[in-house]
């Protein structure tokens, strides 16, 4: 029975104490915004574009996606791993990919979020102009899409990962 209480408190101790605490993220001041990319991107209807974004781990961005002409797109922030698992996926070959909640837009003319960078892989822009995805737009022509992503801060993690 002793043993049940200690089991028991040495649980609680773990699961309260040693829980991973949300990234402290520190943000920077207007003069020390970096921009990331800032580009107007032609995709034709039925294609999808992919740009790599240069950027570091924690790094906090603002996106601003804005459809000037066209139809509705989707757009995926994606590690080089699931970019690859969602293009997959865009050319019939599989109907699984994973991404970020926070990291994409569906079906969308404008859209501006927040983004934490969550590792240190190759990190990449899809804007989808293909259709294929579940809830997603249905491609009626060419786009012009605007994209200007922003670093607008550092999450500082304590060793713990980050979750966007």
């Amino acid at each position: 029975m002793i043993f049940l209480v200690i089991i028991a408190v040495f649980w609680y101790m773990i699961v309260t104490f040693l829980q991973p605490k949300p990234p402290e993220i520190v943000y920077h001041n207007e003069t020390e915004v970096e921009t990331v990319l800032d580009e107007a991107v032609k995709v034709k209807l039925n294609q999808y574009h992919q740009i790599q974004l240069e950027v570091e781990k924690g790094y906090v961005l603002n996106t601003s996606i804005t459809v000037l002409t066209g139809g509705p797109i989707d757009y995926f922030i994606l590690e080089e791993d699931r970019l690859e698992m969602l293009i997959e996926a865009l050319e019939g070959g599989n109907n699984r990919f994973e991404s970020y909640e926070r990291g994409r837009g569906l079906n969308i003319t404008e859209k501006s979020s927040e983004f934490i960078i969550v590792n240190d892989e190759d990190w990449f822009l899809l804007i989808n102009n293909f259709g294929h995805i579940q809830n997603g737009a249905v491609p009626s022509s060419d786009v012009f899409v605007e994209v200007i992503i922003e670093k607008v801060g550092v999450a500082e993690t304590g060793g713990f990962s980050i979750t966007s």
